[in-house]
């Protein structure tokens, strides 16, 4: 109940502020506004405005925004209150306003964040031997304060550097004192990572021979189509086959990076949960020594899998790592508590699910607030860096580079919202700037019955200096509507699927 709450709340704020853009411009140029409307279902009460109603309805959820004459449902008329009588910079204006006002909440949520709590450092956990960032000198606890003279506040920020593949000039904060270190990114080969079931036959890296995957002289172009179910063979060196079927796949498409693991976590418990309390730190888990978090985020993987699943990472065609699932169903964690050590039985799933508690673990890096309107210029930033991210995760959906079961739905949606809710006001308030984005550039698509949609009908009007029939406009928006249904009705589904699993 708490998380539909906040899903309803979140939802509603950022719908209100989005129609409130399509409102304010559409009497700007004064066309008709029927109703305004806070929540959906039925009405509980309303107040009638000079000519528009402004309705508090059951449901709190979203609401909406009635533009006479955007849905025809009458005769055609000559009144130049009507949207479809409005020239065509008008009609594109009201239409890119819902958008805009989403997009500027956005920047105005991000900027009261960073006031409030500031922004996180982008701080290394770990250096790969022998990469790029080895060779250039970085050293975990190193915390990146600028690349390429960008402000760095965020990860994703020194991502997109990277990505290209260019050169990077570092200002890097090391023991309270700043240098300047250069990194050339490497092209590092696509990493699958394959966990499979091998009917309970022991193996270890030592005597796998080969893995051949039915066609061995063609496995660089089996491995990116491999799916869950499909069959994975491998031969020891004394010969013997072994069949296994694929439990579970993960793919890392070839990438520049420069070889860091950035610190997010720590091994530190930050809130009383189950058998933990506040402050105890993890040190070792199945006589395996954690020193940080990402120590825990190493060993997850074998946690997370069957006693008979085994795991193999495969890069360049060659076995990288290879190991087995946890053959106990509990796990034997030393925590250091007051000073003292203390030993915890517990169950995989159970210290499993505590781990996916939002904030369970403290941070493993520290906070930094502007001074002045350097936060203003930051968020901006921030935001930019977010859109620029939206819009590339939306491209990569329309060329195939990502899958429409990863897109959340509104049930996924509600699931992080509550989650967030339960992390704090903080997570919170990011979050509602993410979504609030979102809402903008989705909206911009030029998809009927979408604002984008409508933004095309305008423009196309602004270009040819004639006028689109308002019917068969009307028509084409309600066919786009029931195709965002079924798409809507898509996406529920697999967030249903994804709860289930």
């Amino acid at each position: 109940m708490l998380t539909l709450f906040w899903f309803m709340i979140v939802i509603t704020i950022v719908v209100f502020f989005h129609e409130l853009g399509h409102y304010i411009f559409a009497k700007l140029f004064k066309t008709k506004v029927e109703e305004f409307a806070i929540g959906m279902g039925p009405k509980i009460f309303s107040k009638k405005g000079k000519e528009t109603e402004f309705r508090f309805n059951l449901i709190p959820m979203g609401g909406y925004v009635k533009i006479a004459g955007e849905e025809i449902e009458n005769e055609l008329s000559d009144d130049p209150k009507m949207f479809y009588n409005k020239k065509p910079w008008q009609k594109f204006l009201i239409a890119f306003a819902g958008p805009l006002f989403s997009i500027i909440l956005g920047y105005i949520i991000l900027s009261i964040s960073g006031l409030l709590y500031g922004f996180p450092e982008v701080k290394i956990g770990d250096v790969i031997v022998d990469s790029p960032a080895y060779s250039s000198g970085l050293k975990p606890g190193d915390v990146i304060k600028k690349v390429n003279g960008d402000i760095v506040f965020d990860s994703g920020i020194l991502s997109y550097a990277i990505k290209d593949g260019k050169d990077l000039k570092l200002e890097v904060l090391r023991n309270g004192k700043i240098l300047n270190i250069n990194v050339k990114p490497k092209l590092y080969d696509s990493e699958y990572i394959i966990v499979f079931k091998a009917d309970n036959i022991e193996l270890s890296s030592k005597n796998i021979k080969f893995f051949n995957l039915n066609t061995p002289d063609k496995i660089s172009d089996i491995l990116p189509n491999l799916e869950k179910g499909d069959k994975l063979i491998i031969e020891l060196d004394n010969g013997e086959i072994i069949e296994g079927k694929i439990e579970g796949i993960s793919i890392s498409e070839s990438r520049y990076a420069i070889g860091v693991y950035f610190a997010t976590f720590s091994n530190i418990i930050n809130k009383d949960i189950g058998p933990f309390k506040s402050g105890d730190t993890i040190i070792n888990i199945n006589n395996e020594e954690i020193n940080t978090g990402l120590d825990i985020i190493t060993l997850l993987p074998t946690i997370s899998m069957k006693p008979e699943d085994k795991m193999i990472t495969i890069s360049n065609n060659k076995i990288k790592e290879f190991s087995s699932g946890i053959k106990s169903d509990k796990l034997d964690i030393k925590i250091l508590r007051n000073g003292n050590e203390k030993n915890i039985i517990i169950d995989k799933s159970e210290f499993l699910n505590i781990l996916q508690e939002p904030s369970i673990l403290k941070y493993a890096f520290g906070k930094w607030k502007p001074k002045g309107f350097e936060v203003i210029t930051v968020s901006i930033q921030w935001a930019n860096t977010l859109l620029k991210a939206m819009v590339d995760s939306i491209g990569q959906l329309f060329t195939g580079k990502a899958k429409t079961t990863e897109v959340l739905g509104p049930v996924g949606i509600a699931g992080v919202v509550g989650k967030a809710a339960k992390a704090g006001p903080e997570a919170l308030i990011s979050l509602i700037a993410l979504i609030t984005l979102n809402l903008g550039i989705v909206n911009l698509l030029p998809i009927p019955a979408l604002d984008g949609g409508r933004i095309i009908f305008s423009i196309y009007e602004m270009i040819t200096g004639k006028r689109t029939d308002p019917k068969v406009e009307a028509t084409i928006h309600t066919i786009g509507f029931l195709l965002l249904m079924g798409l809507f009705i898509y996406f529920t589904y697999n967030d249903i699927l994804r709860f289930l699993r």
